[in-house]
Order: C-alpha cells, then structure tokens, then sequence
C-alpha cells in the first residue's frame, strides 16, 4: 500500500515538471497578434466606374433657368449746406474769383452734377421657372430692396418681374413675370428626402454673367445646420460639392433624374468647393406659405433656444432619442415659458422628437403665436409638459404680428 502511494507520488511530481518545462520552452515562441485591420469578405459591393454624362439631363432642363438682373435704387444725394451769401461774396471777392454766382448755387450745382453722374447699382442672379404662368425661384438677397427686376429667359429675352413672395429664413424669393409668354417650360420640384451623402447631382446657373453654366459634384452632407446671425435662428441645407460662384445664386440644383432637390443659396468664400442648397422639401412649405400671406412674406415661429443632440446610445445602437437645450436667451418665449439649459425636449404636442432637427422643423415652420406643449425630462425626470406662446423669427422681441 505504501509503495503504491509513492508511485502516485512520483507521477504527480513527473507531471508537474513536464507542464513547467513546457511553460518555459512555449513562452520562448510568439503567439498569433490578432489583425490590426479587416480584410474583405463577403459578397462584393458592385460600384459604378464609368463617370455618368449628364448631356441629356442639361439639354432637357437648361431652358427653364433664367438670368435674373435688378437695379438698386440710387443713394440719396445730401442737400447741400446753407451758405451765407454775404460770406460767400467776401470769400469770392478775396481770392479775385470773376464766376458768377454765389458760392452756395456752386455747391448746388456741384450736387447736381453728381447725383446725375452716380451710376445704379446692379446685381445678378440665377432662378428658374417653378410654374408654367410666370412664376420664378431665386435667391431673396438678390433682389429684396430692388428698383426694377428683370428676368431673362432662354429663347424668349427679357421680361419685367415683380417680387411677389419672400422667405427671409431661407434666403427664397417668388418672383411674378409681367406678360409673360405662355406655357412656360416649368421645372418639376422632386423629393429632397430622398437625397443622401454621396448621391450625384447638378447645378445650372449664371456665374458672373456666364449664361447656363453646368457643374456636377455630390451631396457631401444632409441637414447641415447653418446659423443665420441676423435672425437668430438656423436652417438645414444640403451641401453639395457642386461649384456655386457669384451670380449662380438662387439656380436649381437637379438629382440625376432632373428632378429640383435643392436651390442655392450661398456658398463658403473661406473654402474651396463647398456650397450649400435649400432642400426642395423646404422649397415647397414656404412658396405655399408665400402664397397664403397676403404679403407674401413666411413668417415663421421662434422659441429662442440652441439645442443638440443628446449623446449616447440605445441598447440597440440607436441615437437616443431627443434634443438637450444649451443656450435659453433671456427675454425669449423659451424663459418666459420656464424651459431651463439641460432640458431635454422628448416630445411636441405628442409628437416624438427623435433628432435636434424634429425639434428645429416643429418650432420654424409653425406660425408665430403658436402655443406649443413640450414633454421634457429634467434631472433624469419626466416633468409635466410645458407650454410656450411661439414669437416670430427675425422680431427680437420675439412677439408675434398679425396680418
């Protein structure tokens, strides 16, 4: 029995000295380091490698893009100043002066001669043709505060137009031809929900003066929000690589089927080869408010908060849903609602906000005077909705108008 014990014994020990010297030969080897990098797999993306022509799309719709061309009013000349006549004389006398006249008709006559020598001011745009009775599409910077519109169209000349509607928010203008021909060529306005990042698309327009000119680019972004620092309140553009250069401004920018998705609007003069359009979804609410205004003008609502994305994730993967206030300006409809920074807006009027930009569309494109309720959490708790009275964008004291 006893031998048997050391037998067991023995093995132990011979077993134990087999996994050590194993241990001390096998670290000498390296192990396998995982990848740094995946390698492909699976079943092949298929990719488009001919450059597309867009021959035909141009062909099809260049004659519905027009040349916009405004005069601005001349400067006010300043009247010219009281002289004293007697003054005047001695002056004149002193220096041996043999005009006639007195000094202060001279300045008058200098003021004359220069408010008849100042030139207009002029300016040009882009737009196109939105409906076959003479309605056309531009840039509002390009012809608010004009003297006299004109809007040249391909194969039919000039035509006197009048600014009928405007969307300051959006920098949009609704532009009414006078006598023009009929059935005009109008462009179909498609869907910019539809557009995605790297999406092919196209612009016609009239940089500096050259008449229908093409670029081709991407959709580089969608939703880009860009602040509009006069009217305290931001809007969401595509950006496009397209190049987009003065006097292109308020020119269609087609999908490949030569559908309108966008209209441009301003381009980065800091960078190369950015530019940025008005979706065509955009596009749509406002010529319709446009037209239900009896001045044509989109007045849009205004809480008076900066908001952002609320970070983190769902156990899905998801964004989580909502939008969490950072800024709320003082005086506003948002503080005198009671909204606070941290707040976190889940919901308007029922509706889940699921993105900044549910909570960006439920605020602007209702009506000034709106009352909206917001179902908030603060401090990690679901509190009682809140209701705020709507102002106006672009009125600081953010109190709504009647019409």
């Amino acid at each position: 029995m006893a031998r048997s014990w050391q037998t067991a014994g023995l093995l132990l020990l011979g077993g134990a000295g087999c996994v050590g010297v194993g241990m001390m030969f096998g670290s000498g080897y390296p192990v396998e380091a995982k990848p740094l990098w995946r390698e492909p797999s699976g079943p092949a993306v298929t990719v488009e490698t001919t450059l597309p022509s867009f021959r035909d799309l141009v062909q099809r719709v260049e004659s519905s893009v027009v040349s916009v061309q405004v005069t601005m009013p001349l400067p006010e000349v300043d009247p010219a100043p009281e002289v004293d006549p007697a003054s005047a004389a001695k002056a004149s006398a002193a220096k041996g002066s043999a005009a006639k006249g007195t000094a202060a008709e001279d300045v008058g006559t200098i003021a004359a001669e220069s408010a008849m020598q100042a030139e207009p001011d002029t300016k040009s745009g882009s737009g196109f043709i939105c409906n076959a009775d003479g309605l056309i599409v531009t840039s509002r910077h390009v012809v608010v505060g004009a003297q006299t519109i004109e809007v040249y169209l391909p194969n039919h000349g000039g035509f006197h137009a009048d600014l009928v509607g405007q969307d300051p928010a959006t920098d949009l203008a609704m532009l009414r031809l006078v006598n023009p021909p009929k059935n005009l060529p109008a462009l179909m306005i498609g869907d910019s929900k539809k557009v995605a990042a790297g999406d092919w698309i196209v612009a016609v327009g009239n940089p500096y003066g050259f008449s229908r000119t093409v670029t081709a680019g991407l959709v580089s972004y969608v939703g880009r929000h860009l602040r509009h620092n006069d009217l305290g309140v931001s809007r969401d553009f595509l950006q496009i690589s397209a190049q987009i250069n003065p006097g292109s401004s308020g020119c269609p920018v087609f999908d490949v089927q030569g559908h309108v998705v966008g209209v441009s609007t301003q381009f980065a003069s800091s960078a190369q080869g950015i530019s940025f359009a008005v979706p065509s979804r955009t596009v749509k609410w406002a010529l319709e408010k446009m037209r239900a205004q009896p001045d044509g003008t989109v007045r849009r609502g205004y809480l008076g908060i900066e908001f952002a994305p609320r970070g983190g994730v769902t156990e899905n993967g998801e964004p989580m849903p909502g939008a969490v206030i950072v800024e709320v300006v003082k005086g506003d409809p948002a503080e005198k609602a009671g909204l606070q920074r941290g707040d976190v807006v889940l919901g308007v009027n029922g509706t889940p906000i699921l993105a900044p930009k549910d909570l960006h569309e439920c605020i602007v494109c209702s009506d000034p005077g709106t009352s909206i309720a917001l179902q908030l959490l603060r401090d990690d708790q679901i509190c009682d909705p809140i209701v705020a009275v709507l102002g106006e964008v672009g009125r600081r004291d953010s109190s709504p108008t009647t019409n």
